[in-house]
């Protein structure tokens, strides 16, 4: 397939109305599967570092809900740090700072010392994620299709990334589970550097302070966007999937280790909704076509999220946590091309800042969950905590389906066709 020919929309990043070039596509893709999945060998490694350490349930929650703090602060910055130097620029700059935080984690075996790596990681990681987004606005002008491929190949990172880093630790120990990090913050290095350049960002300037310091009037501008419904749909329904993940990903594990099971058990559990989720990738552009993306986004991030709620009440038995998480696999796995295409397709040139709007609000969302959690646990116990803030989120699920029906305009659906970014307010899928 040849290269597309570029053309200029904003932030310099190339776009183009042609298809996309394979080596193009695939390095947006391993970008988007690294940079994401690495929260899936954390989710695995770092429950367990920090109950080999001796760390409370408060101090689990903070060491968890750390990763996503300098995410919170700095994503808008990122993002249009982006959309002004290039994308690919800026994901190597922190993608060579995650390919060195992994070796450093069992080199300094102390819980503040963990805290401030799982900041530095946490950033790099999201950017990476932040990008490959961006990059499927900006260079794929928010296509569904390419929307869904970038999705599938995350499905492929969900189900290697645990079972590997659950391997790892089981029969390496510690090294092993923080090699396997070291290899995902290796491939997101890698592939951003096969990122293309932008053809109007001079990469050979001189990159001055004042280029890279946060302004206010981006961080005002990414808010503003939050007056289109579809971007505030899409940040609504965001933070609900991401209290999800973070319920999971900080004391899920901790509750499958206290009732016994290995590494590698949970690693088969957390990798099983993976294949269930490359089903649910490709199945999104046919089930939108049918009901409204809309309702189908929510539909999807609250089963995900009452699928983690219900762990306790399962009774530790393998198969159905087996299949609860094939589940979760799935409707993580119908919502996620969603919020990309809507959110592409609604943001015209300010790709980078509105994926940093919804980085914030997730990250903002991860760092509370599990900080919240390890409050309630010591509560009201491991199991209850887990009832109690599912109960919280369904509240919100309920806002956000209240929030829809006040706003009957969003009953399209998403383009089929990449368009112009300008002229995307209310998304439509195969309209």
């Amino acid at each position: 397939m040849p290269d597309a020919a570029p053309r200029s929309t904003g932030g310099g990043d190339g776009t183009t109305d042609a298809p996309i070039a394979w080596r193009i596509q695939l390095a947006v893709y391993a970008t988007g599967m690294f940079g994401n999945t690495i929260n899936n060998v954390i989710t695995v490694v770092m429950p367990l570092w920090a109950l080999h350490l001796g760390a409370s349930p408060l101090m689990i929650g903070l060491v968890l809900g750390g990763r996503h703090l300098l995410t919170t602060l700095f994503s808008i910055h990122g993002g249009a740090l982006m959309d002004r130097l290039g994308t690919r620029r800026v994901l190597i700059w922190f993608a060579t700072i995650g390919a060195v935080t992994p070796f450093l984690f069992p080199m300094m075996p102390w819980l503040w010392a963990v805290l401030i790596l799982q900041m530095l990681d946490g950033l790099s990681s999201s950017f990476a994620w932040m990008g490959a987004q961006a990059q499927v606005g900006r260079l794929m002008k928010g296509n569904p299709l390419y929307a869904g491929r970038l999705s599938f190949a995350v499905r492929i990172g969900h189900l290697a990334a645990p079972l590997l880093a659950g391997l790892g630790w089981d029969v390496i120990g510690p090294w092993g589970g923080f090699a396997v990090l070291a290899v995902w913050a290796f491939g997101v290095l890698i592939a951003a550097s096969a990122l293309p350049r932008p053809p109007m960002v001079d990469t050979r300037r001189r990159v001055r302070p004042a280029d890279v310091m946060p302004r206010m009037g981006d961080y005002l501008d990414a808010v503003r966007m939050l007056v289109i419904p579809a971007i505030m749909l899409v940040v609504m329904a965001s933070t609900l999937r991401m209290a999800g993940q973070g319920m999971q990903s900080s004391f899920y594990v901790v509750y499958l280790g206290g009732i016994g099971m290995t590494g590698t058990l949970i690693g088969v559990l957390l990798a099983a909704g993976s294949l269930v989720g490359f089903a649910g990738a490709l199945a999104v552009a046919p089930l939108a076509r049918v009901m409204s993306p809309y309702w189908l986004l929510l539909g999807a991030v609250t089963g995900g999220m009452l699928c983690v709620s219900v762990t306790p009440m399962l009774g530790g038995i393998f198969l159905l946590l087996l299949v609860v998480s094939a589940i979760r696999g799935g409707a993580m796995s119908l919502a996620q091309p969603l919020m990309i295409s809507i959110l592409a397709q609604s943001a015209g040139d300010r790709q980078g800042k509105g994926v940093g709007m919804r980085a914030t609000a997730n990250r903002l969302v991860s760092f509370v969950v599990p900080v919240i959690m390890g409050a309630v646990v010591e509560l009201v116990g491991l199991e209850a905590s887990f009832l109690v803030v599912g109960s919280i989120l369904v509240a919100c699920s309920a806002g956000i389906a209240a929030y829809l029906l006040r706003h009957p305009g969003l009953e399209g659906g998403l383009r089929a066709r990449p368009g112009t970014g300008s002229e995307a307010r209310t998304p439509l899928i195969g309209g």
